[in-house]
């Protein structure tokens, strides 16, 4: 679980939020929660599909970056529209991204789920 700070919006307080990304049902969705200390409101939030980006830099700083390669170079057109459809990027974006294909376990593992259901192999590597 990764953390960053924001303003209370009732007392103006410093709140430190909780927030963290999970896969359910293949689906990617990510989830914050807090309760500020001062005036004990509650904060809560949730979506689906990645991260904003300035919600990576924690999450990838506790779990570290990760890296899905294509276990059969074969598979590339078919890995291009499954990394267009999940990020939702144009054509030669998701070439650029497949590439160097980067970012949080969890991202990658929704990612990982898409090209398992096209039948494609892939592994996830720990970057160091």
């Amino acid at each position: 679980m990764a953390q960053y700070t924001q303003i209370c919006s009732d007392c103006g307080a410093t709140v430190v939020v909780n927030y963290y990304q999970h896969l359910t049902g293949g689906e990617l969705l990510w989830s914050g929660q807090s309760t500020c200390e001062s005036c004990g409101a509650n904060i809560e939030f949730d979506d689906r599909g990645d991260l904003p980006e300035e919600l990576k830099p924690a999450i990838l700083a506790e779990e570290g970056e990760w890296q899905l390669v294509l276990d059969d170079r074969n598979d590339i057109v078919p890995a291009l529209r499954v990394i267009r459809e999940r990020l939702q990027v144009p054509l030669q974006e998701s070439k650029a991204i497949l590439n160097d294909l980067r970012g949080t376990k969890t991202t990658l593992a929704w990612i990982q789920d898409g090209l398992r259901q096209e039948n494609i192999s892939s592994t996830l590597i720990p970057c160091k």
